[in-house]
């Protein structure tokens, strides 16, 4: 296993879920196989090396791997969030601008890239199918109705099926699925003469090439449920992750009675004692319990911006306040985020201040 190679993007403003994985190799290993149905154990065999490339607008994903040719991409979300293609599409973007030499794309010889794989792990409150296909094509603004070239385009694909996938219990089985459908889409490239494109010299046949092979530009993502009760098989393959879900479930379990930081403290003391990654909790205690009351504080925040999308019922309004919390963020100024979210004269106030 020496010449396996994995990097792992490390903190850029760590969650709980970044803090879990990024100085443990065993643990990187044992997410890469549960998602790939590989079976590598020489962990200690590994290099890790921190990725700097992949921050977007102040934000880095979670986590990065290169193992042989692949490069997997992890994200970890508790919100429904159906702009994670172009999210990944400017993480995989920045990926690629660091290590390939820009001086190679003007080259004569092809640059070979490490496939890309997309993967978010959901543990949201709200109902969510166990997996489901995201792509970046569903955001594109042109319709079917508006353009003809668009008649291609699919919805969303939910995978409800519990057959070869979730008896293998890894999401392996998933892609395979996705690839062999799309293998039985008629395409240009298969048993047809290429001359048909080097040809094209008039305008309906260079449209048709263009219809038949759009979208041109496609991104797809994962998405795994994680929360109990989904992808059963896949968490049993991956015992960290399914703790890590406990620890969740018990922190919202106390929530409705106990104030945050209490019910974080309770679900990480109860962790301890029961043996639920009981290392790294103990470890790591201050910082999760940090961590903790931050995301959940955040999700608030995020919650309020929704809430006040709907009542203002403008998208300039809301894009200049997200404008605003992007800024702050930025700067290390997160207490404000907060403020912001019930002080209307302060809001106001950094408007003018950043010009926004």
């Amino acid at each position: 296993m020496s010449e396996k190679q994995i990097l792992v993007n490390q903190k850029h403003k760590d969650n709980v879920f970044r803090i879990l994985y990024r100085d443990d190799k065993k643990r990187q290993m044992e997410l890469y196989n549960a998602v790939s149905g590989k079976n590598y154990t020489d962990s200690e065999d590994l290099q890790v090396v921190t990725l700097k490339h992949a921050i977007y607008m102040g934000m880095k994903n979670d986590l990065a791997f290169i193992v042989f040719d692949e490069l997997h991409l992890y994200e970890h979300q508790s919100t429904v969030n159906p702009n994670m293609p172009l999210r990944f599409l400017h993480y995989i973007s920045k990926e690629y601008e660091g290590l390939v030499e820009s001086r190679k794309l003007y080259g004569s010889t092809p640059v070979k890239l490490q496939a890309p794989y997309f993967t978010v792990f959901y543990n949201g409150t709200k109902k969510y199918p166990e997996r489901i296909i995201l792509k970046l094509s569903d955001l594109y603004k042109l319709s079917e109705e508006e353009h003809p070239l668009c008649s291609n385009r699919n919805d969303a694909v939910p995978f409800e099926d519990k057959g070869a996938a979730a008896e293998a219990g890894s999401m392996a089985a998933v892609p395979a699925k996705i690839n062999d459908e799309e293998k039985s889409e008629p395409s240009l490239r298969d048993g047809m003469d290429l001359r048909f494109h080097e040809n094209a010299a008039d305008s309906e046949e260079v449209s048709r090439i263009l219809e038949m092979e759009s979208p041109f530009l496609e991104l797809k993502v994962l998405v795994v449920n994680i929360n109990s009760g989904n992808n059963t098989k896949f968490l049993e393959q991956c015992p960290t992750l399914r703790e890590y879900m406990k620890y969740v479930e018990r922190v919202r379990k106390y929530l409705p009675d106990m104030e945050l930081e209490a019910a974080v403290k309770r679900a990480v003391d109860e962790c301890i004692r029961e043996g639920i990654l009981e290392d790294f909790f103990r470890k790591n205690k201050a910082e999760v319990i940090a961590m903790s009351i931050f995301e959940y504080d955040e999700k608030e925040v995020i919650d309020y911006i929704r809430e006040e999308e709907r009542a203002i019922g403008r998208e300039e309004e809301a894009q200049k306040y997200g404008r605003l919390i992007l800024r702050l963020t930025e700067e290390g100024k997160s207490s404000l985020v907060v403020k912001i979210a019930t002080d209307d004269a302060l809001r106001e106030r950094l408007y003018e201040e950043y010009q926004l």
